[in-house]
């Protein structure tokens, strides 16, 4: 759990806390590394950056640079800080801007190296999404012609453009290879995409548009292979990334798939026996033997149908709160042993476990 003032960790199957690392009077940015290895903390005040070991919460590493001074963002989100810290692998840490990629040392801030024109574009290029990976950097690089009399071309349908995934060597910067991977109707299109590394060396592609037919991929980096998952989305992943559970945003369906696409179970959403709004507005964590669905918000949460129900393969579970109060549900996800749900009951924040 990571909250203003620091992060705690709980036991997925019994919420006891294994370990925290919390200062009211600090107000931290933070992230998991995209390997999942640290918990990281930035003191933006005194410039102090904590690496956790997310196992132990073992202090691992120290640092005393200003984050600031880098060009890590092109945005002004209040949260770019927290998001580019995932690039952090615990000596270096790996940032994209514009159309480049680099490694910075966090004793010195010294450049380890940096890959130049990653885009490899003869006019507009930007990288717009970054994976930070021990075995590789996996950056999504736009590439489209922008006259010189126009102002923008990103947002005009039908104007050509070209979408990459680009392998680097993390220790060097050195391209290892680059996939070809185009979809959209314009720039913007692939413009606003983001990647994220997924267990066995896969990459979720999420083009972040929902009237797009073909807005979510999955790039094998072995095979150096990216494939179309159309409406599915892809809700969980075993820990080998040999089985798949996607979630059709079509017909409301959920599957349990192998990597090479054959389908080994169904779940039909004739067979859900929830509310549409439930189904199709809420919060869904997928897991091997099903899909837990949450209600955003729920006037009562005490009353039969509840917040939450379970749908799976075998049976079901609804999940009905112990007080008639409303519940909010902001976000949900698997952990070992159980499904952790950040929520709002009347108002009050909390977190519970779910199995």
């Amino acid at each position: 759990m990571l909250l203003e003032g620091g992060a705690f960790a709980l036991s997925g199957e019994t919420g006891e806390e294994l370990w925290s690392y919390y200062d009211r009077g600090e107000q931290l940015a933070g992230n998991v590394t995209d390997d999942g290895e640290y918990v990281v903390l930035h003191d933006e005040d005194s410039d102090r950056t904590v690496l956790l070991e997310t196992d132990t919460g073992r202090i691992a590493h120290e640092y005393g640079l200003d984050l600031s001074e880098y060009e890590y963002t092109q945005t002004t989100s209040p949260h770019d800080l927290d998001a580019a810290l995932g690039g952090i692998t615990g000596e270096t840490w790996v940032v994209r801007w514009e159309d480049s990629v680099s490694s910075y040392d966090l004793d010195t801030g010294e450049p380890v190296w940096a890959a130049a024109d990653v885009p490899s574009c003869s006019d507009v290029g930007q990288v717009d999404s970054l994976t930070v990976q021990k075995e590789v950097v996996v950056a999504a690089t736009t590439c489209f012609e922008h006259p010189e009399d126009k102002e923008t071309v990103a947002w005009t349908v039908g104007w050509d453009f070209t979408s990459e995934l680009v392998g680097l060597d993390p220790g060097t910067g050195e391209e290892l290879w680059r996939v070809e991977h185009s979809i959209g109707r314009m720039p913007y299109d692939s413009l606003g995409r983001t990647i994220t590394s997924r267990p066995g060396g896969l990459v979720y592609i999420d083009f972040n548009d929902p009237s797009l037919p073909l807005r979510y991929s999955l790039l094998d980096i072995e095979e150096r292979e990216a494939t179309h998952l159309e409406t599915r989305s892809l809700l969980w992943t075993s820990q080998d990334g040999a089985r798949l559970g996607l979630w059709d945003t079509e017909t409301g369906d959920y599957l349990i798939q192998d990597r090479s696409g054959d389908v080994e179970r169904t779940l039909e959403r004739d067979g859900v026996s929830m509310s549409d709004d439930m189904v199709a507005d809420g919060h869904r964590v997928g897991l091997e033997g099903g899909v837990l669905y949450l209600a955003e918000w729920t006037e009562d949460g005490s009353v039969p149908e509840g917040f939450a129900r379970f749908e799976g393969f075998d049976s079901s579970t609804t999940f009905v709160w112990d007080r008639a109060e409303s519940i909010s549900v902001s976000n949900a996800l698997s952990v070992p042993g159980g499904v952790a749900v950040a929520y709002r009951a009347d108002g009050e924040p909390g977190v519970m476990g779910l199995r």
